[in-house]
């Protein structure tokens, strides 16, 4: 997650930096082409990443305090697996903007424009992508995330503890429930 979260200062907050001050993409030719088409396709596998990665530690967590007795629901094992599949997922979900984004050099300066319709087509919108990506890696997933930490939320107010209820056990479980719940919010 570390790694996708420095993607994004990397790539997008030079070039949001500069084109506040003008319109124009600083660097042309080849490597103004490349980064043209990087940096917004990095900022998508940035943002994918960190949410994909927040919603497995949302059910990890959930596993965690709901169900504290059985077996984790994500496996030490499997975590490279759950890692590489929210990379190949990012990957594929920024990929438009690799063939899409294109720099355009005229005579103020460059320009990085993405061109959806030229590379997919007349049937195919930018806005139709930017709606789904922000349903389903947007939306959704907060909805993905209420939802576990609300469950876990009122576990923890609810938990009903066995044996004599003295004011230094209710003192220690309060603690106790407010460093879960500490934990437990990201």
């Amino acid at each position: 997650m570390a790694s996708s979260d420095l993607l994004f200062p990397i790539f997008w907050i030079p070039w949001f930096l500069s084109s506040l001050h003008t319109n124009l993409f600083l660097i042309g030719g080849q490597l103004g082409l490349a980064l043209c088409k990087l940096v917004r396709f990095f900022s998508f596998v940035s943002c994918t990443v960190s949410i994909q990665n927040l919603i497995l530690i949302a059910v990890d967590r959930f596993g965690a305090v709901v169900f504290p007795l059985r077996s984790p629901l994500i496996r030490s094992k499997l975590c490279p697996f759950y890692i590489l599949t929210t990379w190949i997922v990012a990957v594929t979900v920024g990929s438009p903007y690799l063939f899409a984004n294109e720099l355009v050099e005229n005579p103020e300066g460059a320009k990085c424009v993405t061109k959806w319709k030229k590379a997919f087509g007349e049937s195919s919108s930018h806005a139709s992508f930017l709606l789904a990506f922000y349903l389903l890696f947007k939306h959704i997933p907060v909805l993905l995330l209420v939802i576990p930490y609300s469950i876990i939320l009122i576990k923890l107010k609810t938990q009903v503890h066995p044996g004599e209820q003295s004011a230094n056990t209710q003192q220690q479980r309060h603690r106790r429930n407010r460093n879960v719940l500490q934990m437990s919010i990201p």
